[in-house]
């Protein structure tokens, strides 16, 4: 280390320059000694030294003057300077140190300390060094890092945005010509056209499922520039007279004025996961049973609890519940949940929501709730 290091010496008392020069040349030190401060600044812009040994009281320029002028250089700004000076008294040294000095030496001063402080500074001073390289270069392999999933992200999403298109125009076509051949075929049986058309809107909601949650995985920030503070049971209201065109099972909702809470979220997107959770959760009830929605506050979180009366699901199922294509014990004939548990699950994550579904086996029946933290109050 000594051998790389240069110690720029400013006193305008020669003898001190010639002890402290030879001083610190018997330790291995590269010396650059000046009897004036402008002499120094000029030498320094050329040829920055490592740390600078600097007396206050110069003519012309002084060591407080001097110091200014490092600190103001974008290229001198980080060496550290030691004043040395006759100057005891603690306003001096408070003004040093407020000027960016990292040490004060009272003169007279002795050899050793003056040795070890400047070993001391300078190993700072390499230890500063190296953490500023790894900083800056983790900050390079993070940005790089960055940059390499923003490529790979933007690649996903065009290559899903393309795919839904490739997949869509061919699926038009074929249903299309099937709907128009069972048009034209007198007598045709109505369980296959309903097969038919459930098919085509299966496929279409996949399709848009699974664009979603591509667009979520990939860009979630893009929904926050919607935010607003939305009344979580007008929304529930809102869904409920559309709801029975996806189910014949009867929903009630027990509105409780009391509790018209907000909460912070994307109107359109809490709209879809209530809807997708009301929908799947009506999958999971028998003919004969009912879904009862119902909200609820604990501290600064609301709740949303659908309540599947009259049926318990299978142990199995809860554990994969909110997975994409998760339900493996399904109640009713062609009950696929598809992509929409785990869609509602990543939308309500999105406003710093959580969900989960459990039996109440002493009540005969299923529950899952959504939890929101309450708006805070402006």
């Amino acid at each position: 280390m000594k051998a790389q290091n240069t110690i720029m010496i400013v006193d305008d008392e020669p003898d001190n320059l010639k002890i402290l020069e030879s001083m610190l040349y018997q330790e291995g030190y590269t010396i650059a000694a000046f009897p004036e401060g402008e002499m120094a600044l000029n030498a320094a812009l050329k040829h920055p030294p490592d740390l600078l040994l600097l007396d206050i009281r110069m003519p012309v320029m002084d060591g407080f003057t001097v110091c200014e002028e490092f600190k103001k250089n974008k290229l001198l700004k980080d060496i550290p300077i030691i004043f040395l000076s006759a100057l005891s008294d603690l306003s001096d040294k408070i003004r040093a140190f407020d000027l960016g000095g990292v040490d004060y030496i009272t003169k007279p001063f002795s050899e050793k300390e003056v040795i070890v402080r400047i070993r001391t500074h300078l190993q700072f001073r390499e230890y500063q060094l190296h953490l500023e390289e790894t900083v800056r270069e983790r900050t390079k392999k993070l940005s790089d890092a960055y940059k390499r999933l923003k490529i790979w992200d933007d690649t996903k999403s065009m290559w899903m945005n393309m795919l839904a298109h490739e997949i869509r125009t061919p699926l038009n076509g074929l249903f299309g010509a099937t709907q128009l051949l069972l048009a034209q075929t007198p007598n045709s049986d109505p369980i296959i056209k309903r097969l038919v058309h459930s098919s085509m809107e299966r496929i279409n909601k996949l399709i848009d499922d699974a664009m979603m949650m591509v667009q979520i995985k990939v860009n979630s920030s893009v929904f926050f520039s919607k935010l607003m503070d939305v009344n979580l049971q007008a929304c529930i209201r809102d869904i409920l007279p559309g709801i029975n065109i996806f189910t014949d099972i009867p929903v009630e909702f027990c509105h409780k004025p009391e509790l018209d809470l907000k909460i912070h979220a994307d109107y359109s997107l809490l709209y879809r996961a209530i809807k997708e959770m009301m929908i799947t959760a009506s999958k999971c009830l028998l003919s004969g049973n009912r879904l009862i929605i119902e909200v609820n506050k604990q501290d600064d979180f609301q709740w949303i609890l659908f309540n599947g009366d009259g049926n318990l699901l299978n142990d199995n199922d809860l554990e994969t519940f909110f997975a994409p294509f998760g339900q493996q014990t399904l109640y009713k004939e062609e009950a696929d949940f598809g992509l929409g548990p785990a869609l509602a699950k990543n939308i309500i994550n999105i406003f710093k929501g959580s969900v989960r579904v459990k039996n109440v086996k002493e009540q005969n029946k299923f529950v899952i709730e959504i939890c929101f933290p309450v708006a805070s109050k402006k």
